[in-house]
């Protein structure tokens, strides 16, 4: 009779596409989770040592027949319900391809066991088989990789707010964290979204102010005269300040004062 949960009504497994269903008229002989795990072993001459990487890709395999006519019912007979599962998995496979998966999610509904997951065929597909001792019934062995469960949302339909770069390549200085140079990094005379302007002059890139990096720290860099000149790869307080102002100026996050020349 196929795989049961042992007790009340059988439900027995049921696939889904869109509004589409191919349901079991008798459940698989077998149903086999594999849940992998990504352990790597490294056997060095002290210890063994275990990199750890969580889950691996689950799976689900299904084996069984279609039967003789399990139900009377002449939809469910063996070579009918074969038909039909063919052509549901060949529908299936058809929507994807040249490197991308299904548009459509397949459900694959195991009421016998009250589990629901979205699933792909794994590269092994699915094999169908006749055999000589029961001429009258079809064998079918697939295998499907796990993406999700049935109510998970679909990583591609999420969207992380997270702007900018979380892990920036160069440290930032502990005076720009702790709100920058007199409050602000705000030109002379610009003004922010809110109307605020900064108390330090830096640079206006429509200035035409050409000298900026070669400007030491509150006076025009003269060589062997012991000012520090501009680095603009280095993460110092001018650098920083003048990239930041020019990057809204160029963008207009900052607004210009009306009449103001700038």
């Amino acid at each position: 009779m196929g795989i049961s949960d042992g007790k009340g009504v059988l439900r027995k497994i049921a696939f889904q596409l869109n509004d589409t269903f191919y349901r079991f008229a008798i459940n698989p002989d077998n149903m086999v989770y594999a849940n992998p795990h990504r352990t790597t072993a490294v056997k060095t001459k002290s210890k063994i040592i275990i990199e750890d990487f969580q889950e691996d890709i689950p799976s689900v395999t299904i084996s069984g027949t279609t039967g003789l006519n399990p139900t009377g019912v002449a939809s469910d007979r063996g070579i009918a319900k074969i038909k039909e599962m063919k052509n549901f998995l060949k529908n299936y496979a058809s929507l994807g391809g040249n490197g991308k998966k299904s548009t459509s999610d397949f459900y694959f509904h195991d009421f016998t066991n009250g589990e629901h997951y979205v699933v792909h065929l794994s590269p092994e597909g699915v094999n169908y088989s006749q055999d000589a001792n029961s001429p009258l019934t079809y064998r079918y062995d697939i295998k499907f990789v796990i993406l999700r469960g049935a109510g998970e949302v679909d990583e591609d339909s999420s969207a992380s707010p997270e702007i900018g770069n979380r892990f920036p390549s160069l440290p930032i200085p502990d005076w720009m964290q702790n709100g920058g140079l007199g409050g602000g990094l705000i030109g002379s005379g610009a003004q922010d979204s809110q109307g605020n302007t900064g108390d330090d002059k830096v640079y206006d890139p429509t200035s035409g102010n050409d000298s900026i990096y070669n400007k030491g720290a509150g006076s025009n860099y003269v060589p062997n005269s012991g000012s520090t000149p501009i680095n603009p790869q280095a993460p110092s307080r001018s650098s920083y300040t003048a990239g930041q102002t020019g990057l809204g100026y160029a963008i207009g996050y900052y607004l210009r004062n009306n009449g103001g020349g700038r």
